[in-house]
Order: structure tokens, then sequence, then C-alpha cells
């Protein structure tokens, strides 16, 4: 048992370290999972936030922390409190960023009933501003047009549409038929924040799916077929692959390898013919005996099967800080001259600006055959059920002692809900002439429709 603290001596209060921050800073524990903040009064508060990244005495900053705020409480209430009847306090609509600091400082299990709740609320707020801070990623947010098209470009150049609509992906050692070619759009903020909730790192960074692709094909087997030729075109580049992030549900690699094996032996020695062969190899279906990405996404479906990697791409596009500024040096040359000419050259000088923006940017591509695509379309890997899974998470992360407080649980008030329309993106090219098109009805193709268009 600790003695009181009043009787320690400094010689021994020195070894009373707090438990939860040193487990966050060197044992792997995340800020968010922290049940209160140890903070010693306002001006270390004050402090705090300084350090973190927004300072109150600049007013930029103490707006930019506002608009945190602001849209913090609009996620809680908008995703974490939709069909429940729990409602956030009104007066986290109002509170200063230091006032809230203090409440979540409160010793968690101490003082009244309504006290112990506004504590909790106030951690729970502080956990979403937390996330939305690192939500907000600079590259997506100022150049993702060229990012897009960057990335894309690559993808759009080796898929040929025809005119029925059926479509191939070219590659060097064979062409693929696709079932279909999607592009997925840009992940709202609020996706993101979800999203972000359930990782132990929460950083913006670890959000591998902004910009991402799937290709739909008839058979487990032409998956392989599209990953080869991906790599044969260098669409994707195999050193930039992120290992961590590959999972393949969908086809044993190595047990059809061993398949190949044993239906070459069988045509060599006359046993198969060339037809027989084929329809033997593209008929195959091994499933991997285990699935690496319950590690990564403990939401996903046991019925989702697919190839899954990530994929990382250098971008480049002209910098246009740099255009600019070499555009007003050369106004100035021609109407200025003398000291005042040097003075405003100085002023606009180059010197530290790069000519070319570059950056690693990632992206993720999917390929998955018909029948999965078509048995993640529902059951309990269902777009309602899915999200259903990440709301009950994110509550139990945010919320746990709310809930705990006033007697609720993490599912409250999950309804059967339908998909809102997703955008999403084919390409179609025509007289030689790559174009991006909208899907049909501007949404994600359901199975039926898929199905329809891959004439099964």
């Amino acid at each position: 048992m600790t003695p009181a603290l009043d009787n320690l001596p400094e010689s021994l209060r020195q070894f009373l370290f707090s438990g939860g921050t040193m487990s966050t800073i060197v044992g792997g524990r995340s800020a968010l999972d922290l049940s209160f903040l140890r903070i010693g009064g306002r001006e270390e508060a004050g402090r705090f936030l300084a350090r973190y990244g927004f300072d109150l005495q600049r007013p930029t900053q103490r707006e930019d922390l506002e608009r945190i705020r602001a849209e913090a409480v609009g996620f809680i209430r908008g995703r974490l409190l939709h069909g429940s009847d729990l409602d956030m306090p009104s007066l986290f609509d109002t509170i200063g960023p230091i006032d809230l600091l203090m409440m979540a400082a409160r010793q968690t299990g101490t003082g009244t009933f309504e006290e112990q709740l506004e504590q909790a609320w106030a951690c729970s707020l502080l956990r979403v501003m937390h996330t939305v801070a690192h939500a907000e990623n600079y590259f997506q947010t100022h150049y993702y047009p060229q990012i897009r098209e960057a990335i894309l470009e690559r993808f759009v150049d080796q898929v040929d549409t025809a005119a029925d609509g059926s479509q191939v992906l070219r590659g060097r050692t064979c062409d693929v038929p696709l079932v279909r070619f999607e592009v997925k759009e840009a992940k709202p903020l609020r996706s993101a924040i979800l999203k972000l909730l359930q990782k132990e790192e929460n950083v913006a960074y670890d959000l591998f799916d902004h910009i991402g692709v799937r290709i739909i094909v008839s058979r487990p087997a032409d998956a392989l077929f599209v990953v080869r030729a991906l790599h044969e075109k260098h669409t994707i580049m195999y050193p930039n692959i992120k290992p961590t992030r590959s999972r393949n549900t969908l086809i044993d690699i190595e047990r059809f390898g061993q398949e190949i094996g044993l239906v070459l032996a069988k045509w060599e020695r006359g046993q198969l013919d060339e037809e027989a062969a084929l329809t033997q190899l593209r008929s195959a279906d091994f499933r991997p005996s285990s699935d690496p990405q319950k590690q990564w996404n403990p939401h996903s479906s046991d019925k989702y099967n697919s190839i899954q990697f990530t994929c990382r791409q250098l971008i480049r596009f002209p910098n246009p800080l740099y255009d600019r500024l070499q555009q007003a040096q050369d106004a100035v040359s021609r109407q200025l001259e003398g000291p005042l000419l040097l003075q405003v050259l100085g002023t606009l000088d180059l010197f530290g600006i790069d000519r070319e923006i570059q950056f690693f940017f990632p992206y993720e591509v999917q390929v998955m055959d018909l029948a999965s695509f078509e048995q993640a379309s529902k059951g309990r890997a269902a777009y309602t059920d899915y999200k259903n899974r990440q709301v009950a998470t994110a509550r139990r992360r945010v919320m746990a002692r709310v809930l705990e407080l006033t007697g609720r649980t993490p599912e409250m008030g999950f309804v059967e809900e339908q998909p809102p329309p997703v955008p999403g993106h084919h390409v179609r090219r025509m007289h030689g002439q790559t174009m991006h098109g909208q899907t049909m009805h501007n949404r994600q193709a359901t199975a039926e429709e898929v199905r329809r268009r891959a004439g099964s």
C-alpha cells in the first residue's frame, strides 16, 4: 500500500510514476485509452496545449482548435450517438479548451455523479478532438486532385473497355478479362475519424485507402493474373509495397502452385490435353486457411475474400509557390531598379523553395472474384453490419465511461439501414483515348449488376 503523499519525503516521492502516462510513452498503450488526463492546473493546461501545437495566444491556432472541437462534437452526435436516446450535454458546445482539459483531469470515480459524467464526456470529446487533429492529412487536403491523377493514370492506361462494356486488363504474358474495374472515392473526414478510432496509433498516416482501386474477375485464379499483369506493366512497383498491409484470403498460392505442377506433369505425360489442363487450372479454388487481415481490421467479415495490398507511389508535380514567386520576380524586375529592386527581390528570394513537390503517397489495390463479391454483398459482410461494428468499437473506446455511468451498451440504437449512395468510377477507352466515367446511377455496382454485366 502506498502511504499518504503528504507524509512522503521528496527523496521517496520521486519514485512515484504515473502508470498511465508511462505506459503510453514506453509501453505501447494509446493515449486514447487513458481514463483521465494528468494536468496540475490551468497554467500547465495552457503549456500542454501549446506544446501539442495549439498556442492559445495565437488567434489562428485558437480558431483551429475551436474548429476541431466543433467537428468533434458533431462527430459524436452525428455518428456515435446516432439512433440512440443519449445526447451530449450542451455545455460542450461552448466550453473553452482550458476548462475542457481541467474537467478531463478530474480523477475518475471521484465527485458527484454529475461531475463524474461531465469528466467522462470531457475525456470522450478530447479523444475525438485528438483524432480529428490527426485525420486532416496535409497532402490529402491540398493536393488530392494531383495525387489521384498521378496514381490512377497508370491503371487507366492498362484497362481497355470495349463498346459493349467488357473490360480487359492488358498484360505482357496475357490479357485478363475483367468483370469490373472500380475506383474508390475520397474518404470523407468523418469516415476517416471513425476508422482512425479503431487503430492503436490513431494517426492519419495509418490510413492507406484514401485512394484505391477494386478489380473483380470471374475466378480466383484470375486474381493472380491481375497481380502479375499490374507488375509486368509496372503499374504497381513491388519495392514500394507495404508488407504489413498485404493480405490474401482468396487463393492459397502454395497449394495452387502445387496444383499447377501436377496438371502440367499430367499434360506432359499425355494424361490431359491442353483444353482439359486449362480448364482444371482455371477452375482451381484453394482458399487460404487463415486470415491475416484480422490483425488490422477486426471488423472485416470472414466471408470477405480478396487479395489486398497497399502500394506507395512517388508523387511529383510543380510547386505552384515557386512558379508564382518567379513570376513576381520577373514582374518587379521590369518595374523597379536600384536598391528598391534588390530589397524586393530579397523578399521574393527562392532559396529553400523546391521547384517540384515530391512525396510518397499510399493507395490500396483489391482484387476479388465474382463469387466473393456476391458473398460480400450480403450476410455479415454487408455495409450496414460492417459500419455498426465499427461504430460499436468506436463507442467502446471513446465513451466507455459514459456508457457505464448511463447504463448503455455500445450497440445502442442500431437499426438496419441501406448503405448511402457511394460515388464510384469505372474507366472506358474509346477511339484510343482514355476517359473517366461515372458508374451506373453514380453508385457502386450491386452484385446483381456485376453479374449481369459479366453475362452470367
